[in-house]
């Protein structure tokens, strides 16, 4: 018997293998709950507490990289395990998953990676930035980004406009924005400007193609903000200030 008594929804399509996980996790002593499809998961989500899913990634309607995408949104702290009988380098790098389960799997291997990654959970609800919306019109560099964020165990997100972005963060919990300066309509400052008013605590990151034009050291518009890179930059500048950035306040210093 587990001594957590876990919390798992399981998603799944396949009413047969939804049966067997639902009783088999109920038999080693999680409190197992099934549902045959996204939506129904998203309403269950809404109205219960779960401390870890499990998905299927094949299924109709919305399948389970969508329903991944929507739960990074609405509750980020939550780990999810997704489930496929396709695995690929494509199918995974477009996820932020917790694990994989490759069919067909072992019910013993299955329950290892849920006690792993349930022993992980204590870790991603410290005061380390997790969540990182990636801000900018460049298509690629968001998507280039992203990818290096997810690499390196962060939970990106991402949006090709401050407007995008603003409505992003109203709607789920964010840990840290990196965003770019040049943008139309509403430019970077201007977006951390209105992050801070709502969030001074919020750590934001200017990045730029065009660092030339300001004066980073004493430019009062950018005082604001937690760090700056100037376009291309390594990963490890980008996780270094998160790492740094992830420190306590009073500890920085030091």
């Amino acid at each position: 018997m587990h001594e957590s008594r876990a919390r798992i929804l399981v998603v799944d399509d396949d009413a047969n293998l939804l049966n067997l996980l639902v009783d088999t996790l109920s038999g080693v002593g999680y409190q197992a709950m099934g549902v045959p499809d996204s939506v129904t998961a998203l309403e269950r989500l809404k109205n219960e507490t779960f401390d870890l899913m499990i998905s299927d990634i094949k299924m109709s309607g919305m399948d389970g990289i969508g329903l991944l995408k929507r739960v990074r949104r609405y509750y980020p702290r939550m780990p999810v395990l997704l489930i496929t009988g396709y695995p690929s380098a494509e199918m995974i790098g477009r996820a932020s998953a917790d694990g994989f389960l490759a069919k067909p799997f072992r019910i013993s291997h299955i329950e290892e990676l849920i006690e792993s990654t349930l022993a992980g959970k204590p870790e991603r609800i410290t005061g380390t930035l997790r969540r990182i919306m990636v801000v900018d019109d460049d298509d690629s560099f968001r998507e280039t980004l992203t990818d290096m964020l997810r690499t390196n165990n962060y939970v990106p997100l991402s949006a090709s406009n401050s407007e995008e972005a603003l409505r992003e963060l109203d709607n789920g919990d964010i840990d840290a924005v990196i965003t770019d300066i040049r943008m139309p309509a509403t430019d970077g400052i201007t977006l951390m400007n209105k992050i801070k008013e709502k969030n001074p605590e919020m750590a934001v990151i200017l990045t730029t193609g065009f660092a030339s034009q300001y004066e980073i050291d004493s430019d009062p518009t950018l005082a604001s903000a937690d760090g700056f890179l100037q376009k291309p930059f390594k990963a490890e500048s980008i996780i270094g200030l998160l790492d740094q950035l992830s420190v306590a306040p009073a500890d920085r210093s030091g």
